[in-house]
């Protein structure tokens, strides 16, 4: 794994009790993190040079900052091992279709890691959806709030809030209805409490019609009183549903179950089956539209070069 920091983390906790997928070595540069993870007992090397000649890998899972995405899966890449990368797969759409190139012609698996695909609640929808259960879908809305805002100095190279949390709306909604987006409005709270992060926004909101009909409602916010809250509701000719996907009530522990999921299908991939995950060539539709929504609303895209 190359970035222990926060979200690498997460992927360990995750994996830990995983009987297809274990950590082998990780990479990361600050001390502080990178002694934690050695009184944990895993081998930590400050480079990833370093750990690929050191460590037998079967691939990598990248968790650096976004703006770092790209460029560490174009070294693993050129090294030669299969990468499952973090969503949004850096900002941009062109570099993420580059490499999705560059890992084809060089045979290699290349994953972006929007966990929601393994969510079994979610795949079941998809799956009563393409069975027509619900029968026309009128409108799906999909919301994600945080419990509390991050902190700034993650903010300001996150890509704002479109790219860093509407992402994962973008693909579960493309993903679930299999139609693209044609038409939106989108718009942000004028206001950011945290003085320190004053060109970010603490909501935004977004109405996209799509192209066979069905209307989306994308729901964003770091504001959540109790825990971090994700939820979807769908309304169809025929029947509706809604569910909490993670709530305060079960914390993390489903983020944790599909990120197992998303591995362990990865490596089974690796290993010559079919891809179950979100690929490069998808994952830079994504970064477009999370763009699209990012200028429509009137904000910056934080983190930019």
């Amino acid at each position: 794994m190359i970035g222990g920091g926060r979200m690498g983390r997460t992927h360990l906790r995750a994996l830990q009790d995983s009987k297809q997928v274990s950590i082998a070595a990780v990479t990361e540069p600050f001390e502080a993190s990178a002694a934690g993870l050695r009184e944990e007992g895993l081998p930590v090397y400050s480079t990833a040079d370093e750990m690929f000649a050191k460590t037998a890998l079967d691939g990598v899972l990248i968790a650096v900052p976004t703006p770092q995405h790209t460029e560490t899966t174009r070294h693993a890449l050129e090294a030669g091992l299969p990468v499952l990368c973090e969503k949004p797969f850096g900002l941009s759409p062109d570099t993420a279709r580059e490499l999705g190139k560059l890992a084809a012609g060089k045979g290699l698996a290349l994953q972006v890691g929007y966990w929601r695909r393994f969510v079994p609640e979610l795949v079941s929808l998809r799956r009563d959806l393409a069975e027509n259960k619900y029968g026309a879908p009128h409108l799906l809305m999909c919301s994600q709030w945080d419990e509390a805002p991050p902190p700034a100095s993650f903010r300001q190279h996150s890509g704002g809030i479109y790219i860093d949390m509407g992402v994962h709306e973008i693909d579960q909604t493309l993903w679930l209805l299999d139609q693209d987006f044609v038409d939106f409005r989108a718009q942000a709270f004028p206001s950011t409490e945290d003085p320190d992060a004053h060109n970010d926004v603490d909501s935004a909101q977004a109405l996209a019609m799509l192209a066979a009909g069905t209307s989306t409602v994308i729901s964003l916010g770091r504001f959540y009183q109790g825990g971090d809250v994700v939820s979807v509701q769908l309304f169809g000719s025929r029947g509706h549903t809604s569910f909490d996907v993670v709530s305060p009530d079960t914390g993390e522990q489903p983020q944790l179950t599909a990120l197992k999921a998303q591995a362990e299908g990865f490596a089974r991939h690796v290993g010559g089956e079919a891809p179950q995950g979100t690929s490069a060539e998808e994952a830079a539709r994504v970064l477009e539209l999370a763009h699209d929504l990012t200028e429509a609303a009137g904000i910056a895209v934080l983190g930019a070069p």
